[in-house]
């Protein structure tokens, strides 16, 4: 007959072996695939975290377009993609090549979850672009003029990266939402008690 104690150790040297070819560390990640930008721009988490793994620099700005991966993230309307970057540490208040933001770009193309998470984000809402633009003023942008910098501007630099589509419905509904919700930011800054100094 076997001891107790024989069983009792064979039982947990069994267990101790069964634990540890379960626990096993997972391979690590992959290498990334495609660029921090058009991962940004296409909404793709996975590459996005192989991108930081990678040590790529979540606030740069892209080579030729000169915009930050949140601004390409909001000009997909990718608001997972946005909120990602925000958690893994982008500057919500980063700014383009044309001093404009993120928030910006939502506005002007009308992407209200975007706008939300920049918002809830604490970006600052009344910053503006080279050109004196805020977010709220290119909300407001004539269709004519918005039409033909999708059409003749935008589009073409991001055909490569993402299919953006030109739906003036969906675009000035977005920018009604956006503008409601800068003008609700706006009284609540300004409904804040002012602390005396």
């Amino acid at each position: 007959m076997v001891p107790r104690f024989a069983i009792f150790a064979a039982a947990a040297l069994a267990l101790f072996v069964l634990a540890a070819c379960t626990t096993q560390l997972p391979d690590p990640p992959p290498d990334p695939t495609v660029d921090l930008f058009t991962a940004a721009a296409g909404g793709n988490i996975a590459e996005l975290a192989a991108n930081k793994r990678a040590g790529s620099d979540l606030d740069a700005l892209s080579p030729d377009l000169q915009i930050t991966p949140l601004t390409m993230a909001a000009v997909g309307g990718q608001v997972e993609a946005a909120q990602w970057l925000l958690d893994n540490g982008a500057d919500v208040n980063g700014k383009n090549g044309d001093g404009g933001t993120a928030l910006t770009a939502a506005a002007f193309l009308g992407h209200v979850g975007v706008a939300k998470v920049l918002i809830d984000g604490g970006i600052d809402t009344s910053a503006r672009n080279w050109e004196g633009q805020s977010a709220a003023d290119l909300a407001r942008f004539d269709w004519d003029a918005t039409e033909y910098i999708l059409i003749a501007l935008v589009r073409p630099a991001v055909a490569a990266i993402l299919q953006l589509e030109v739906d003036r419905g969906t675009i000035e509904s977005g920018r009604a939402k956006i503008l409601a919700m800068l003008a609700a930011t706006s009284e609540a800054s300004t409904k804040q008690p002012q602390q005396s100094p």
